[in-house]
């Protein structure tokens, strides 16, 4: 009985591991994310006098991220200025003195660097406020983005799962067929 029972179940494994090896193995799928950075703008210098506003079509969904780097002019000294990011009806808002919501806002002198993520695909301006300084500045920017693209791809390891049914499928269907069972005489 034990011969039988070793036999049925060796063959039995081999059988899944040859439906999940060819068949079944493509229906066993993940779900990938794929994180694709995009460089808006690597690196621009510019000046600054009162305000300068640097506009920018953004895909919706996505998030931004970047460097602003401000030093006074004269002196090449670390500076500081008003930095802000606004959508477009925002800045619209803003630009007519009217209160708006600010995307990402600094003040901090020297480096910034910044993250936010766009609601929508459009137009955000990058807007830099020096009227509170009798001094230009010379400032560095970078605009990056990461857009994320999911795709379902087969499970890389269904084969294995596969291969290892196999060969245990085998080892069991062999022990089956070469185990003699021992004869009694009552």
């Amino acid at each position: 009985m034990v011969l039988l029972k070793a036999t049925l179940v060796g063959a039995l494994l081999l059988v899944a591991a040859a439906v999940l090896l060819t068949v079944a193995g493509p229906y066993f799928t993940l779900q990938v994310q794929d994180v694709q950075q995009h460089s808006v703008e690597p690196h621009v210098e510019f000046l600054v006098g009162d305000v300068t506003d640097r506009q920018y079509t953004l895909p919706g969904d996505v998030s931004v991220f970047g460097s602003v780097n401000v030093a006074q002019a004269p002196s090449n000294q670390s500076g500081s200025l008003q930095f802000m990011i606004l959508d477009n009806q925002n800045y619209n808002l803003w630009s007519t003195g009217q209160p708006s919501n600010n995307l990402f806002v600094s003040t901090q002198p020297g480096s910034i660097n910044y993250t936010f993520n766009t609601p929508s695909s459009g137009l955000y301006h990058f807007v830099f406020d020096n009227r509170a300084s009798v001094y230009k500045k010379y400032v560095v920017l970078g605009v990056n983005y990461n857009e994320i693209s999911t795709s379902t791809k087969p499970d890389p390891r269904v084969p294995y799962v596969g291969w290892g049914l196999l060969a245990v499928g085998l080892a069991v269907l062999v022990y089956g067929l070469l185990r003699k069972p021992a004869i009694t005489w009552a």
